[in-house]
């Protein structure tokens, strides 16, 4: 645009006597810009509908007029509006625009004129449409995430306010927006936010729904029964990572399938859209009862931080495939009714795990000890942490449910509980049993062993904290007569003729074990069981007693009763046969009398001496016949 010079003139003072007068150029980039600096506001923003209030920011002096000139060049005075949506406004040089409409949208310039002076001013003003509500799409957020920045909407906003759940109000100027330090769960929710937006006066409702996803796996399995097949998926869900393999096993089976897309042996082939859509899945053709049970799914995953992929920990998953889409009932019915109890030996002062596992992925899973408390292991953050107990097991996905203590005491001996809750199951937690026994470092397995004499006894000793290799074993029987024994020695080669190392156990795995064939009195008794664990200076010894079980006799007794219990009960129902009958006989002998009544005597004298009669009688059918006979005529 080009330049504006204006001159300008200044009165000089000369000491000579007399004034000069000089001009000077001076020279303005824009007029227009100028003139606007007289206009109030420079720019406004107008919602439809609203009204418009635009003056000089100067007041002329003695003002005789003012002239408004709109964006479609109509020039008026304000005193004499063309219409009645304009009327004068402030006390100088202003206007009042009701009800805007689009047409008003533009440069709008006002004058003030005093006789021959007169200053202009202009102002911009953009027309918008009025938005009386607002529905912003819900937000997904990624759990764990750090420093999010959370836009809450698509406007431009002078200010709004935000309230989040469980949280206070915070004003934030300017476009809505929030940083989060980390993102969790406990933001998830109704957000009620309020926004100022230029061009209106009232304020917006825009309340935004914000869901914070959680990184998990997807499991479960189709059965199409048409085209018999059977697809099993384990798919990664709200994950910026890519998988790199994809792996399914049957746990009761030692291999399993490496998955990929494109890829069959004729029976097992890739399910899913693709690696890049994060989809891991298996379909078995034509599947037979053995695909039924519990399989593992196995994700490997990597992911890009910045220009560097790093290789991630597999994500692993459980799915329980059953016949009668029953498994997870039919799972708590069998881990309740047929898991018996395990025994743990835990050595005195040393730490010690606990173990328990399900066929299904868990959410959770916590421990009840003998004396009631509860625990609730979770994982160690690191291999310096003091904690007295942590999480132990490959991770619930997996089924695993551990729990790892740094030392036992011995009020940690009895029963403990396992509880597990299923992923994704609500109901009745899994459970499991186990017994904890805090020993020394060798522990008999049974401190009581009943045996028959003539029979054959095992006495069995372990390491506790798990299998520990042993330099020897030996026993030391209730005469006192010790027997130093390893794997060497067989049945075929017994010491005695009747001692010999268990078959199956071995001092490298903690066992220090002795078979006796026959058992004789000398063997009854208290038994002493010794060995030196590798790498222990003193040796470890438990004691145990043999002897004989009375529970035959009992049984055998039990019997005879029973018998003779059964013999009195077939007498009874005899006797009552007996009498049955007899009074069926009578109940005839006395309908018969009281039709044909042929000699004086009683029917009960008859009936008895009819009875004795046939009762006597070597032949008592015939007699029974000729009674009859005689009775009738």
């Amino acid at each position: 645009m080009k330049d504006f010079i204006i001159a300008l003139l200044v009165s000089i003072w000369i000491h000579h006597g007399f004034t000069q007068i000089a001009t000077f150029d001076v020279r303005l980039g824009n007029l227009y810009l100028m003139q606007r600096g007289l206009g109030s506001p420079y720019e406004l923003r107008v919602a439809k509908g609203h009204e418009a209030l635009l003056k000089l920011n100067r007041e002329l002096v003695n003002q005789q007029s003012c002239s408004v000139t709109t964006p479609k060049g109509v020039t008026f005075d304000v005193r004499q509006p063309p219409q009645n949506r304009y009327e004068s406004w402030s006390d100088g040089c202003g206007v009042r625009v009701r009800n805007i409409i689009k047409e008003d949208e533009g440069r709008w310039r006002l004058t003030a004129t005093r006789g021959n002076y007169s200053i202009t001013g202009w102002s911009e003003v953009h027309v918008q449409d009025e938005i009386p509500e607002y529905h912003p799409t819900p937000i997904a957020l990624q759990d764990g995430e750090r420093h999010a920045h959370v836009d809450l909407t698509t406007l431009n906003s002078a200010y709004c306010l935000v309230e989040q759940p469980f949280s206070d109000i915070s004003f934030v100027p300017g476009h809505c927006s929030v940083t989060l330090d980390r993102t969790t769960r406990a933001v998830q929710g109704n957000w009620n936010v309020v926004l100022g937006l230029p061009g209106q006066v009232a304020e917006v409702q825009a309340n935004t729904k914000v869901e914070v996803e959680v990184e998990s796996l997807d499991t479960g399995y189709v059965q199409d029964t048409n085209a018999k097949k059977l697809h099993l998926y384990c798919n990664i869900l709200h994950t910026q990572k890519n998988i790199t393999f994809c792996r399914f096993q049957k746990i009761t089976e030692h291999v399993g399938y490496n998955i990929m897309n494109g890829l069959s042996d004729g029976a097992h082939s890739y399910y899913g859209d693709g690696f890049e859509m994060r989809h891991c899945g298996m379909t078995v053709e034509n599947p037979t009862e053995q695909v039924f049970g519990t399989w593992r799914c196995t994700v490997g995953v990597q992911e890009r931080v910045g220009t560097q992929i790093h290789q991630r920990t597999p994500m692993q998953a459980l799915i329980r495939v059953s016949p009668y889409n029953l498994g997870s009932r039919i799972m708590n019915e069998v881990n309740e009714d047929s898991i018996a109890s395990r025994t743990i030996f835990v050595q005195r002062d040393m730490g010690f795990t606990i173990t328990c596992r399900a066929e299904v992925s868990l959410s959770y899973c916590w421990f009840q000890h003998p004396n009631g408390t509860q625990y609730t292991p979770v994982p160690r953050s690191d291999d310096s942490d003091d904690s007295l107990f942590w999480y132990a097991g490959e991770s619930l996905q997996t089924g695993d449910c551990g729990i790892s203590f740094s030392y036992a005491t011995d009020e940690d001996s009895g029963e403990w509980t396992c509880h597990m809750g299923p992923r994704r199951q609500m109901g009745v937690e899994l459970t499991d049993k186990l017994v904890v026994r805090v020993t020394g470092p060798l522990a008999a397995s049974q401190k009581e062993i009943p045996t028959v004499i003539d029979g054959s006894a095992t006495l069995f000793c372990k390491t506790s904290n798990g299998n520990r290799p042993l330099e020897y074993c030996r026993f030391l029987s209730p005469k006192f007569v010790g027997i130093s024994i390893d794997p060497s020695v067989t049945k075929e080669n017994a010491i005695l003729g009747r001692y010999f190392f268990t078959t199956g156990r071995d001092l490298d795995y903690g066992d220090c074990s002795l078979t006796i064939i026959s058992v004789t009195n000398d063997d009854l008794g208290e038994w002493t069981c010794a060995a030196l664990l590798h790498d222990e200076a003193a040796e470890s010894r438990d004691i145990m007693t043999l002897y004989v079980e009375q529970r035959s006799s009992v049984r055998f007794r039990a019997d005879i009763l029973g018998m003779a219990g059964g013999v009195v009960l077939l007498a009874v129902v005899l006797i009552c046969v007996l009498w049955y009958k007899r009074e069926k006989i009578r109940s005839y002998w006395k309908k018969t009398d009281s039709s044909s009544r042929t000699d004086n005597v009683s029917l009960q004298t008859f009936s008895a001496a009819s009875w004795r009669k046939d009762s006597d009688s070597s032949g008592s059918a015939n007699g029974s016949q000729k009674a009859g006979s005689r009775d009738i005529s």
